[in-house]
């Protein structure tokens, strides 16, 4: 071998969180439409509620254009799906619906990334990750806000969203990755206090108690990405999706400019 040997240098594992957010989590496909052209495509990924579904569709191969054109496509809280029972104020069929239209198995090995599914699970008040077995499930569990969605039993226990303990859930991966990336897509809105209905109180108390936990975790990022006034855009309503996608796409772009990243830049060349 000569005097010398050298070793192949192991390429940077990226891995990205990704925020709970009901309809805002349209905003996630935006940043991962901008991650993609700065060479920056995560190799693990971690999500709760609409994050993780965002996640699981990403990591089974749908493009950001072609889940944007499902999103499109598909009716998300609308007055068939509307139950009023005890546990919830719609039904998560169409939620189940989605799963099945566009996911072949319901199984975690269907993934071609990894991905972790957080959950809340009630009666002990704790965290899970999901990462195997069946897949539907668990994402049913991590996106049933609670009175909006009913909770979801897996075995003997009962999940709620798992955004109510843990809305940005680096903690299954920051040891598995050389380099975090983590977008939340709740920033609170101060513009919005004049007019406000019932969904919208919901939403911002919901978002008021979690941000501080939310928040003591960008220190552990190595990019935080949190465009402004996301409050502004409903967490259960997507008409004005396009104008949300654009506004996250260009704030995550300038952003990443800004950290010295360039669209020219082969994978690898970034900073890590």
């Amino acid at each position: 071998m000569g005097l010398f040997s050298f070793k192949k240098k192991k390429p940077t594992v990226i891995g990205l969180t990704l925020s709970g957010g009901g309809m805002r989590g349209i905003a996630h496909i935006a940043v991962l439409k901008a991650l993609e052209e700065y060479n920056l495509k995560p190799h693990i990924i971690s999500g709760t509620s609409a994050g993780s579904i965002i996640g699981a569709f990403y990591s089974f191969g749908k493009t950001p254009d072609e889940m944007m054109d499902i999103v499109r496509s598909t009716s998300f809280f609308s007055r068939s799906a509307l139950k009023l029972s005890k546990n919830g104020i719609f039904s998560s069929n169409f939620i189940l619906k989605l799963f099945k239209d566009y996911f072949p198995e319901d199984n975690f090995s269907i993934l071609k990334i990894p991905v972790y599914v957080t959950a809340t699970e009630m009666t002990h008040g704790i965290v899970d990750f999901f990462s195997e077995g069946e897949l539907f499930t668990p994402l049913l569990a991590s996106s049933s806000v609670p009175f909006i969605l009913p909770p979801v039993r897996i075995g003997e226990k009962i999940y709620v969203d798992g955004g109510v303990l843990d809305n940005l859930p680096i903690e299954p991966i920051i040891d598995q990755c050389d380099f975090l990336i983590a977008s939340h897509v709740n920033s609170i809105s101060y513009d919005e206090l004049k007019k406000m209905s019932l969904m919208k109180e919901f939403d911002r108390i919901l978002h008021l108690a979690i941000a501080k936990s939310v928040y003591s975790k960008v220190k552990h990022c190595d990019i935080f990405l949190d465009p402004p006034k996301m409050t502004k855009f409903s967490l259960f309503n997507k008409k004005y999706m396009d104008e949300m996608f654009q506004q996250v796409y260009e704030y995550t772009c300038e952003e990443l400019e800004l950290k010295g990243y360039h669209k020219d830049l082969k994978p690898g060349e970034h900073k890590a």
